[in-house]
């Protein structure tokens, strides 16, 4: 079982949720409530997609992973999945930077028609995930691997109930995953229950809200 919850905390490893999250947004078949076709993510252009897939896929996992990569070499944190609550401090800025500028793109260099109100709010949802998980790590050693997966929830609850034809179940699904992935980081002991449930409850809320009411600057 240890192997297993092991494979499950790197599999679903918080910096791959916002790739997740792209795919999710544009390759789940949806169909809008108004009659404006690219109101659902999955019929926006291919190209634009490809893009966002690279640009994000770099800012997002890419860059801040092989940062982490060097702290840990150069020993300025421990773990990569950063046990110590006191080393999160610079890695958390770091990640948080990136991700500000993942968002600062779609801002300035995405065609405004293309400007989803879903995809702006999932990212700068993500953008305040961090923030609130910098703050809150001076009081408590919260769960990212839990607001990771629970933020995917949240986004895509949120998402759904702007569309006719939407995807309960596969956010069924999604929940269920979520489960394993909080329950491992509590077998693991890299977290305990009130530090797990405090990222599950981070994650939804912040990505529910900014996606459900496009809460995004």
């Amino acid at each position: 079982m240890k192997y297993f919850f092991h494979a499950v905390s790197f599999v679903f490893h918080p910096l791959l949720m916002p790739m997740l999250g792209l795919f999710i947004l544009f390759e789940s078949p949806t169909l809008p409530n108004s009659l404006i076709t690219l109101d659902a993510l999955y019929y926006f252009p291919d190209q634009a997609k490809t893009v966002l897939y690279i640009v994000l896929g770099i800012l997002t996992f890419l860059a801040p992973g092989l940062s982490l990569l060097i702290m840990y070499w150069n020993k300025m944190i421990t773990s990569l999945n950063l046990k110590e609550r006191k080393e999160r401090f610079y890695p958390f800025i770091l990640v948080m930077f990136y991700y500000a500028l993942a968002y600062g793109y779609l801002k300035l260099r995405l065609p405004e028609y293309l400007q989803h109100p879903a995809l702006m709010g999932f990212i700068f949802g993500i953008v305040l995930v961090f923030i609130v998980s910098f703050f809150l790590n001076f009081y408590i050693k919260l769960s990212m691997h839990a607001a990771g997966i629970f933020g995917l929830c949240g986004m895509l609850l949120a998402y759904d109930q702007s569309q006719i034809e939407s995807n309960l179940p596969f956010l069924l699904y999604l929940i269920c995953i979520g489960g394993i992935v909080a329950g491992s980081r509590i077998y693991l002991g890299a977290h305990t229950l009130k530090e797990t449930l405090a990222g599950m409850a981070v994650g939804f809320f912040v990505l529910f809200l900014t996606v459900k009411f496009s809460l995004f600057i």
